[in-house]
């Protein structure tokens, strides 16, 4: 069994889950990032959502071809209305301001994520210090370690620095991680993703893919 198939398989489904998503999210020419929402009473996945920024829109109640459909934004939004209390949100990649800000309206209690995200570095601390959201945030578990971290990381940046190579979020990010960023780079110029996507391939396929590549970054972020 090679490596990433055995990292693979280690995974907690709902972590397994939320990589599929950010996979398909990525395969579609989104941003690559994926979410799931547990009721932890049974472990079982009450809801999905995956970015579908330039996805089609195709399904009522989804969010897709806008600027707001993000990963989080997308599970939130077929979430039943109902308790929140037993409910864990997982996602590949660090809620930005508008899905914290949905997770911190919405209630939802815990909060899982795969890869930090540079770009909104210490949002936490300023939502925390509303008197609003003071009662109402999220315990926080995250980044996950090792080659599958830097997968869910990857994803995003591999688009981001495609679509986007000048742009402000991108100089962020190479600023804050240029070895990510120079691996993403890297990966778009080889096609491996890209070749992974084109024979339908899934999400574990892509993590083997890179894995070597992924082995070689040195932790922390």
């Amino acid at each position: 069994m090679s490596k990433a198939r055995a990292a693979w398989d280690a995974l907690d489904a709902p972590w397994q889950a939320a990589l599929d998503e950010a996979w398909a999210s990525w395969r579609i020419g989104s941003l690559g990032i994926g979410s799931v929402i547990v009721d932890d009473r049974d472990g079982r996945i009450v809801a999905r959502g995956r970015n579908r920024i330039v996805d089609r829109r195709t399904e009522p109640g989804v969010l897709a071809a806008t600027v707001i459909a993000h990963a989080e934004m997308n599970a939130l939004a077929v979430l039943p209305v109902g308790p929140v209390e037993s409910l864990t949100l997982y996602t590949t990649l660090e809620p930005c301001l508008m899905c914290a800000s949905t997770i911190v309206l919405v209630r939802i209690p815990r909060v899982r994520f795969a890869a930090p995200d540079h770009l909104f570095h210490g949002l936490e601390t300023v939502l925390r210090e509303h008197p609003f959201a003071v009662d109402r945030m999220p315990v926080r578990e995250g980044p996950l370690r090792g080659p599958i971290a830097t997968f869910a990381q990857l994803l995003p940046l591999t688009v981001i620095s495609f679509w986007t190579p000048d742009g402000d979020g991108t100089r962020v990010y190479r600023d804050a991680i240029p070895t990510y960023m120079q691996i993403a780079d890297d990966l778009n110029r080889s096609g491996t993703l890209a070749d992974v996507a084109a024979a339908g391939g899934a999400a574990v396929d892509a993590l083997a893919a890179t894995w070597s590549q992924l082995e070689r970054v040195d932790e922390p972020r």
